[in-house]
């Protein structure tokens, strides 16, 4: 169990190290409620966020007003002075590995991200500054997601993680999470396909062998009880 990392690039999905991080995604999201194909969608995200490196670096950069890691954090300084998040240990340097840095680094994304550590879910499902009229299909794939899963026009962390359709739960992390500076058709398009890719690795994939082990390691990171 555990992460690959690298200072620069991301991962084919297909690698091995692409497809033990996307394993072990699943390994730390699902034992808290997500379905699979929610973080189908997730990591259909993920794909094209940071192709599976979490410690990538936006423009291959070290900058703190950009973007880093599996989901892109940005401003990626925020992350960086995170340091009481769990198994925190971010590379700071997109051309080798500084001291104290470690693949471990990924859980302390995931549960910044499970637990919205910063704040970054906007439950509309849509930013202000993308025009629904030039993203038609996508504005209508948001209403029916808020009709479908939402409550009052609005979707939850606790609402999306029970989304199983990868396209909806896709979307969701897009715009409610994710939200980049357009959502245009090719980005959601190639997403779309990283989601597809990853399908085929989960689809056979039941989770850890050793569940309990999982369960009690992802209750001592998110809850704070062992």
């Amino acid at each position: 169990m555990g992460f690959y990392a690298k200072p620069d690039g991301g991962y084919a999905i297909t690698s091995t190290e692409g497809t033990a991080n996307i394993k072990a995604v699943y390994d730390y999201l699902n034992p808290l409620g997500y379905t699979k194909n929610c973080v189908i969608g997730i990591l259909g995200n993920v794909g094209e966020e940071s192709g599976y490196n979490p410690w990538y670096w936006e423009n291959h950069t070290y900058n703190p007003a950009a973007g880093y890691g599996l989901f892109q954090f940005t401003p990626a300084s925020e992350y960086l002075n995170a340091s009481w998040l769990p198994d925190w240990a971010p590379n700071t340097d997109p051309s080798q590995t500084v001291p104290g840095a470690s693949p471990n680094d990924a859980w302390a994304q995931l549960y910044a991200v499970a637990n919205d550590s910063f704040a970054k879910w906007v439950d509309t499902c849509w930013r202000s500054y993308w025009d629904p009229n030039t993203y038609p299909y996508l504005y209508n794939l948001r209403a029916h997601i808020l009709s479908t899963y939402g409550t009052s026009n609005r979707l939850s962390m606790s609402q999306f993680k029970t989304i199983n359709n990868i396209e909806d739960a896709l979307f969701a992390f897009f715009a409610c999470y994710e939200g980049p500076s357009a959502p245009i058709d090719t980005k959601f398009a190639t997403r779309m396909n990283y989601a597809m890719q990853v399908k085929t690795i989960l689809d056979n994939y039941s989770g850890m062998m050793d569940i309990l082990f999982m369960k009690r390691f992802i209750i001592d990171r998110n809850f704070g009880n062992m």
